[in-house]
């Protein structure tokens, strides 16, 4: 098993396709100095044709991407078209051929490699991001060089492919029907390998340290895009397992009656929406048949970068994911850093614990820029359609008290600006144990709850998820936290308040039942999870589910309440 990022979620089974791209040596191997002038221009003559292949074969590709997955990543050959015109690149390769006499596939890859090499060397990823688009253009340009020579060998449909690296022009390539999975050893959640995934529904991970050393040609692997995990070579018990649950994805996924709402055999009508990071994943989120979004996590706009976004770059992310669904609610959680999240540029001081230090909404209070920014934003956006709005990590009354009041100043500012803005809903995460203990106090002041099982598991069981040495003491269904998220719905109800859930529980379809019983009127998840949870609701009916829950609360542990729920499947 080797751990690495999530970049794209499902599942994927199949034999590993190894792309291993040619050493630089073996690309330029003609390092032959030129002879006389009449070789130069022949070269020079060569290059032009390459140039011009070249831009052919990105406006195609580009128009390709447009059709089959979207305006966005279409975007990103677009850049590589500029980059065949950039002046620094072409006259630097140029005059490698015209002075230093070198043929142009040397020429081209010193220039790019000169290039790419002072990108990579900055301390922020999308810097390093352009790095790889230069070296893939150059690639395509060898490839040209070289009459087309330089081609990926043929892929076998339902393979895994696994690689250092890929180019965002190998990536484009692929589709659901050939590739089953990817991961790769370089790569982050924004590289171009996980926009594309994700928009082609392919799972992915990526940043998976070693992997080139373990991984063979012809080896099985299992990609767990949600976990961000890969196997090789598994064990029978552990692909079996990860075939029954490929199968049931898949199954949803194929059956369009489920593309319809979630109601249980007893007519309680459950809202099955989707947890997202970004724009490039609502056309997934609407392809799985999401009912809305039931966490937009914003931080991800502000990761990976020198400074935060302002305030129209945010807008216009907002407003696209809103206008997407048409109507249909989108929740979107304001800025949710510290903990297992950092920023650089917010230059915080170290914490012996962040997990109970400066984050979520108490990180935007105290700095009020930031979030105040991310308000006017949300406001503007909200006139596009159903967009709510929802404060993190929130332990007291008087921090909603105090977001809502920045809230009400920002409103104002904007109206009196004739800025056109939305009056958006306004709820907060149940995710810390003192805010389910004062539920109802909480519910008074608020339009919705959400419940985030992951830290309030985490909080309320004295368990870091992410230390292997206690990890196996987490888990969501343990009585104390049913019990939390119980009384949580219970106080929301009296008050005529809806409760969504949003953390990795909702994804579970073998909780169905419970989470059903606790009496949720939304449940989120990762998208291809939506299908199966949408057949296993159908399947139920509320008042025996809620009978269920009742017997389930008393039991001692966690293992007894998964063991009443595998007998129901």
């Amino acid at each position: 098993m080797l751990k690495g990022i999530a970049a794209a979620p499902g599942i994927g089974i199949g034999q590993v396709h190894l792309i291993e791209l040619k050493s630089r040596e073996e690309e330029t191997d003609n390092s032959q100095l030129l002879h006389g002038p009449e070789e130069i221009q022949a070269e020079l003559a060569r290059l032009e044709e390459a140039l011009g292949r070249a831009k052919r074969d990105l406006e195609e590709l580009a128009a390709k991407t447009r059709q089959e997955i979207g305006e966005a990543e279409a975007g990103i050959f677009n850049a590589h078209i500029l980059m065949l015109t950039d002046p620094t690149f072409i006259t630097g390769v140029k005059e490698k051929i015209q002075v230093e006499k070198k043929n142009a596939a040397r020429a081209v890859e010193e220039v790019a490699e000169a290039i790419a090499s002072s990108f990579a060397a900055l301390d922020d990823d999308l810097f390093r991001e352009r790095a790889a688009d230069i070296r893939d253009v150059a690639a395509r340009l060898l490839d040209n060089l070289a009459g087309g020579a330089r081609r990926a060998r043929e892929m076998k449909a339902g393979s895994i492919v696994v690689a250092r690296e890929l180019t965002p022009s190998l990536a484009a390539n692929f589709s659901r029907n050939t590739v089953a999975g990817i991961a790769t050893e370089i790569g982050g959640p924004t590289s171009h390998t996980a926009i594309v995934a994700r928009a082609l529904g392919i799972p992915a991970v990526v940043g998976v340290q070693g992997l080139m050393d373990r991984a063979r040609d012809g080896d099985l692997a299992i990609i767990d895009g949600s976990a961000g995990v890969v196997y090789l070579n598994p064990g029978s018990e552990q692909l079996e397992e990860y075939k029954k649950k490929k199968a049931v994805l898949e199954e949803g996924r194929r059956d369009s009656k489920y593309a319809g709402p979630a109601r249980t055999r007893d007519g309680r009508h459950i809202e099955v929406a989707a947890n997202i990071r970004n724009a490039a994943e609502v056309k997934i989120a609407l392809e799985y048949g999401a009912g809305g979004v039931g966490l937009f996590r914003t931080e991800f706009l502000f990761m990976n970068r020198d400074e935060p976004p302002g305030e129209e770059e945010q807008f216009l992310t907002y407003k696209e994911v809103v206008a997407a669904f048409q109507g249909r609610p989108v929740v979107v959680r304001t800025l949710d850093i510290g903990g297992d999240k950092h920023l650089p540029y917010l230059n915080m001081d170290h914490e012996e614990n962040p997990f109970l230090g400066l984050r979520g909404l108490r990180l935007c209070l105290a700095r009020q820029d930031l979030f105040k920014t991310q308000l006017r934003a949300l406001f503007r956006a909200a006139g596009y359609g159903n967009l709510k709005i929802m404060f993190p990590m929130v332990t007291t009354l008087e921090e909603v008290k105090l977001a809502r009041a920045i809230m009400e100043e920002t409103r104002q500012e904007l109206e009196r600006a004739g800025v056109n803005i939305g009056r958006p809903e306004t709820g907060i995460m149940i995710e810390v144990p003192a805010a389910a203990l004062a539920a109802e106090v909480l519910a008074r002041e608020v339009d919705f709850f959400s419940i985030g099982t992951n830290d309030l598991a985490q909080y309320t069981l004295a368990v870091d998820r992410g230390n292997e040495r206690v990890a196996g003491m987490y888990d969501a269904c343990h009585p104390a936290v049913l019990q939390l998220i119980d009384m949580t719905v219970e106080a929301a109800h009296r008050y005529g308040k809806w409760v969504g859930l949003c953390g990795e529980l909702g994804s579970e379809i073998q909780a169905a039942p419970l989470l059903v019983g606790l009496g949720l009127d939304e449940i989120s998840m990762s998208p291809v999870f939506i299908p199966p949870m949408k057949e296993a609701i159908n399947k139920i009916a509320y008042h025996e589910a809620r009978e269920l829950v009742r017997r389930l609360l008393k039991l001692p542990g966690p293992a007894e309440v998964r063991a009443a729920l595998s007998k129901l499947v």
